[in-house]
């Protein structure tokens, strides 16, 4: 399917945003050169946008230029995630997760006040399995244990998270890919989460 294209003069008014600002966000790396799209018109030639990626990502700009610097957004926008860094204040401050999920993370990590992607991720992960799951706080702390210790040595995400309990006593367990698993009997799976299509939602989320 053809990508829907807006013109420069309609992305301006759209956006409510000047020629100047446009301008100084490709410079400095917000938007890409490659969304610049130089058409063939009847009276010259004129700047197009892929509609979709454009506003969402000018939306995505004006919502967090007054948390995060520059350099920040970049890291969002990039597919290398490898330097990203958020403050603990600005992270809350997005509302990406709920507030208890946060208590989880600053009651495993008290002295963590920047954190780096995988961070986020966990608590990405750990937020969801509470709301979707319905785990406890002490429940969502093991899986974020885990979770945080097995990434900081670990780039790959191709695991499946189980939370497991067994007459009440959680287990929280990686299992990678889609490998069988046999499990005790009277153990039942509370939770699971497939860490790549959560990395992948998490990036949207960032990025949208």
């Amino acid at each position: 399917m053809k990508e829907e294209l807006i013109s420069k003069k309609q992305l301006l008014r759209a956006m409510q945003i000047s020629y100047g600002t446009l301008y100084r966000w490709k410079r400095e790396g917000l938007i890409p050169e490659k969304w610049f799209i130089h058409k063939a018109t009847d009276i010259g030639q004129a700047t197009f946008f892929p509609r979709e990626k454009i506003i969402s990502r000018i939306t995505k700009i004006k919502e967090l230029k007054s948390e995060l610097t520059v350099e920040q957004m970049k890291d969002v926008f990039s597919s290398n995630v490898k330097h990203f860094s958020i403050p603990m204040s600005d992270f809350v401050s997005l509302g990406l997760v709920s507030k208890l999920s946060i208590t989880a993370f600053t009651s495993v990590y008290p002295t963590k006040t920047v954190l780096n992607f995988n961070d986020v991720f966990g608590v990405y992960v750990i937020d969801h399995l509470m709301k979707l799951s319905g785990i406890y706080l002490e429940d969502a702390k093991q899986v974020l244990s885990l979770l945080c210790k097995y990434l900081s040595t670990e780039a790959s995400k191709e695991y499946q998270l189980l939370m497991l309990k067994k007459l009440g006593v959680p287990l929280t367990i990686l299992v990678r890919g889609d490998e069988d698993i046999l499990l005790e009997e009277n153990t039942v799976v509370v939770a699971c989460a497939n860490l790549v299509e959560f990395e992948e939602a998490l990036r949207d989320r960032l990025t949208a």
